[in-house]
């Protein structure tokens, strides 16, 4: 993947392996649930434990105590001192935002930076602690990657231009796929296949849920009726309250946290898939829905246009009306062919990989074990 910066990454001295020697997981991700970041970490981890240990090179990875697992504040301090837990031959690797205050050798994965530009998202708690620690992470970091091209240029205006960025994308987990199973997953839910609008998020206000309800109640009350709305994703403490609570009788399902089973048989069984978030990082529900075979309706922002290109269609962000449009356009029109959708699903994991990803991360590692670390700025 490309990097951003003017000063490349020396990947002579740091393919040759000599001042590498091993790489520890921050593996705090563990005790959270399974969710967008998660996601990207776990499958990194496996991929990055194969890599590094089929070059003959040390892989470990450390997470807290169980004892301290089950206390927030614990979990927190040791989170913040992962650091301490390195040795001078080894590079750390934090693959989501829970990671050190700072620390040596250290590798940063960064997936955006909406805590730092959009706090009011936040709960007060969340900002307050994450906020700093994610410029210091910035500042310190002895290599960063991004989970996208925008991503890499905007870490790249905060830390200056002088310091390359690697792109370190996303990807679909092998669940989902256009043949998979749905039967049973639609009878739990009450559900017909080719006959619901699906949108897929967690309670953050940036997922446009308020914008989705308003399009929605927009509609014919017949195709309403035909086409229910439905809802999947949990919640999180560490976002403000939204809005959005549908009213009693509208056609809204909610289903709340479902696993990633269920979730690509939702996607793979939608009339249409809608995605109608304000900001993303990477916007991997996007790309696990294309990979499903789904038909894709998404805002129209830059780092999805990077993401999906061509095999989605696009509406003004927050624009109840252009997404109202949208949806009356293409729900009465149903799942996509099936040449199309396994074309799509194809391209999708030709343009994102977890092995290509896993090697840029081993490289961030090689670099950072190479780099001198400076002062904090």
């Amino acid at each position: 993947m490309s990097a951003t910066g003017s000063a490349p990454v020396d990947a002579g001295a740091a393919r040759s392996g000599r001042a590498f020697r091993g790489v520890v997981l921050n593996g705090a991700f563990r005790a959270q649930r399974l969710t967008g970041q998660q996601r990207y970490a776990t499958e990194l981890a496996a991929r990055l434990r194969e890599r590094v240990a089929a070059s003959g090179e040390g892989v470990r990875e450390i997470g807290p105590p169980p004892s301290w697992r089950t206390s927030r504040w614990l979990s927190w301090l040791w989170v913040l001192t992962a650091g301490l837990r390195t040795r001078s031959a080894e590079a750390l690797v934090t693959l989501t935002s829970r990671g050190p205050l700072v620390a040596p050798r250290h590798v940063v994965v960064v997936h955006d930076l909406f805590v730092l530009e959009h706090p009011e998202w936040y709960s007060r708690l969340y900002a307050w602690t994450h906020a700093p620690v994610l410029r210091l992470q910035l500042r310190s970091a002895a290599a960063l990657v991004a989970v996208s091209e925008p991503v890499a240029r905007q870490v790249a205006d905060v830390v200056g231009g002088d310091r390359p960025v690697l792109v370190a994308p996303n990807a679909a987990a092998d669940c989902f796929r256009v043949d998979g199973e749905s039967v049973g997953v639609l009878e739990r839910f009450g559900l017909t296949e080719g006959r619901f609008l699906l949108a897929v998020g967690s309670a953050d206000p940036r997922k446009g849920e308020d914008v989705l309800l308003e399009a929605y109640h927009r509609l014919e009350p017949s195709l309403r009726e035909r086409i229910p709305l439905v809802l999947a994703g949990g919640g999180s403490d560490i976002f403000r309250r939204a809005g959005g609570v549908a009213p009693a009788g509208s056609g809204v399902r909610r289903l709340g946290y479902v696993s990633d089973p269920e979730l690509a048989a939702l996607y793979r069984s939608a009339a249409l898939v809608v995605f109608p978030t304000l900001a993303e990082g990477f916007g991997l529900p996007a790309v696990e829905a294309i990979a499903s075979g789904a038909r894709l309706l998404t805002s129209d922002l830059e780092v999805l246009r990077w993401v999906c290109g061509d095999l989605a269609t696009y509406f003004r962000p927050g624009d109840a009306t252009s997404l109202a449009a949208e949806l009356d356009a293409l729900l009465p029109a149903g799942p996509l062919p099936a040449a199309d959708r396994a074309a799509r699903a194809a391209e999708i994991r030709r343009r994102f990989d977890w092995d290509s990803s896993a090697a840029v991360v081993q490289e961030a590692a090689r670099a950072a074990l190479g780099a001198r670390q400076g002062a904090l700025r």
